[in-house]
């Protein structure tokens, strides 16, 4: 599935440098990578031919997600390639990042190929599972029963759905991004400083209550803080006014005792 994907982003970037990149439709572009892949992989892994149309599309919760994230995949990524001192790059990643190194830019890369490789496996199992053969080659043995499958499903699509609606809210509101970096002993999952403060002011409603709710926490958090530290001070005050007294008590009473 990398392979495809890789060649797949390879070409497209190859043919997208060549153009006037400040006029490149992000939202375009990662459906047509997303297209492509899923097209390429049925083919070269399953044999089936099988044109993945706008409806497909639409359907799935992953394509979304990456939908969202559109501008750093496609377009700041290609900026920085075309130009180190890509303005789109200052603006997300300044000032912890001031220039896209190579080591940045493969990262970048890295993560574009991963994510749309994990939003074709989304689309294949939630629309062609029923096939038997390629449910023979995707899934263990364990998963070949339709109710096991449509198990795996709903977890899929749970936790789709919190990357959508609470990890990405988030993540702006917290102006981070997450990434994913391909190393040869594995893949890594890491969150880098994001700017993206626009994206949080355009949110939907379901993902501004992800918000709120942090807003919320955050303000329960300080005020239960206070309210642990001011009773913590008075039974400490109250003890300490109590037992000191007591033990003047003792002490005095000792005197006494020792001047009969």
């Amino acid at each position: 599935m990398f392979l495809t994907v890789a060649l797949n982003v390879e070409n497209k970037f190859l043919k997208l440098l060549n153009e006037d990149i400040f006029l490149i439709e992000s939202n375009t572009v990662i459906l047509e990578l997303i297209k492509s892949s899923a097209e390429d992989f049925l083919v070269a892994a399953y044999g089936y031919n099988i044109n993945i149309n706008q409806r497909i599309l639409n359907r799935s919760l992953y394509v979304q997600f990456l939908l969202k994230d559109s501008d750093i995949l496609i377009k700041l990524t290609l900026q920085s390639l075309y130009d180190e001192n890509s303005e789109a790059f200052r603006s997300v990643f300044e000032p912890i990042y001031n220039k896209p190194s190579v080591r940045f830019l493969e990262t970048l890369l890295d993560n574009l190929v991963v994510e749309v490789s994990n939003c074709v496996m989304q689309i294949i199992i939630n629309e062609f599972s029923l096939i038997y053969s390629i449910r023979q080659n995707l899934y263990k043995s364990n998963f070949l029963s339709l109710r096991n499958i449509e198990r795996f499903k709903n977890n899929l699509a749970w936790q789709i759905r919190l990357k959508l609606y609470v990890n990405y809210p988030n993540n702006l509101y917290n102006n981070q991004y997450g990434i994913w970096i391909i190393r040869s002993n594995g893949l890594y999952f890491r969150r880098i400083y994001a700017n993206r403060s626009k994206k949080l002011l355009a949110l939907q409603k379901a993902s501004l209550l992800t918000v709120t709710l942090i807003e919320i926490q955050d303000f329960l958090s300080s005020r239960l803080a206070e309210v642990v530290y001011l009773l913590g001070d008075r039974i400490r005050y109250t003890l300490t006014s109590t037992v000191g007294q007591f033990i003047g008590l003792i002490w005095r009473g000792i005197i006494e005792g020792l001047k009969k």
